[in-house]
């Protein structure tokens, strides 16, 4: 419920315009043996921001990024990091949902 009370708070003290992004993650897509928890999660943060973005059309922009493994992350738990997307390109996926007049997308952050 964190990134939803961040929503509701922002509501107020951002611009008329302005953005919040929120974070899922690609097993709101690809679930794995043992994600259920996460999933559930993730997808719930997706068709939260959908419809939130609905209801604050003309008060705030809400999207989400919805990224894969990143490339530090897995280096930093001893895995292949070559399988994972770099943090800088990750950044600019969020970059996008702030700098673009769009709301309720969820914008995927993959290796290509």
């Amino acid at each position: 419920m964190g990134q939803v009370n961040l929503v509701r708070c922002a509501i107020g003290h951002i611009d008329e315009g302005g953005s919040v992004t929120l974070t899922s993650g690609t097993l709101a897509q690809q679930p794995m043996i043992g994600s259920a928890a996460v999933s559930i999660v993730n997808a719930g943060i997706e068709g939260f921001a959908r419809a939130a973005a609905l209801e604050l059309q003309g008060k705030i922009r809400v999207n989400v990024v919805s990224p894969g493994w990143v490339a530090e992350t897995l280096k930093s738990m001893g895995k292949d990091a070559s399988q994972g997307i770099a943090a800088a390109d990750v950044a600019e996926v969020y970059q996008r949902a702030i700098d673009e007049p769009i709301s309720g997308q969820v914008l995927p952050a993959a290796k290509t």
